[in-house]
């Protein structure tokens, strides 16, 4: 014990003035404003970081993308020009693509897998 009064003494000679009973000066006012400031905006920060974490959550369970569909959608039927002929099937997760020919060029038809239904038709042309 008698070292740490011994520092402590040592410490206390080094910061009074002249006067032995002087009282040492408190904090800098600015530096306390300065570290409230921070403080507050890291406070901030967070809660603001959280909304986000939520926010993203919640967005990403309600997407209908992610929600789990039943395995079959039953018989369906697409139609197709009488003349148009199958050229290639691209398979995928996210959509089936069926190239077909015709009298008029290539085109395309954009199947949605999941739910067996047509999304689009692209009509390719030369220029």
């Amino acid at each position: 014990m008698s070292q740490d009064s011994a520092i402590g003494s040592q410490a206390e000679t080094q910061n009074q003035g002249d006067n032995p009973g002087d009282i040492p000066p408190g904090p800098n006012p600015r530096t306390v404003r300065v570290l409230l400031v921070v403080t507050i905006g890291l406070g901030v920060l967070l809660v603001i970081g959280a909304a986000v974490v939520i926010g993203t959550v919640i967005k990403r369970l309600n997407n209908p993308e992610t929600i789990p569909q039943k395995p079959g959608f039953g018989e369906v039927e697409i139609s197709i020009p009488v003349d148009a002929k199958l050229v290639r099937v691209d398979n995928g997760d996210a959509r089936i693509v069926l190239r077909l020919q015709d009298q008029d060029g290539d085109f395309l038809i954009l199947l949605d897998p999941r739910k067996g239904i047509e999304k689009g038709r692209i009509r390719l042309k030369q220029e």
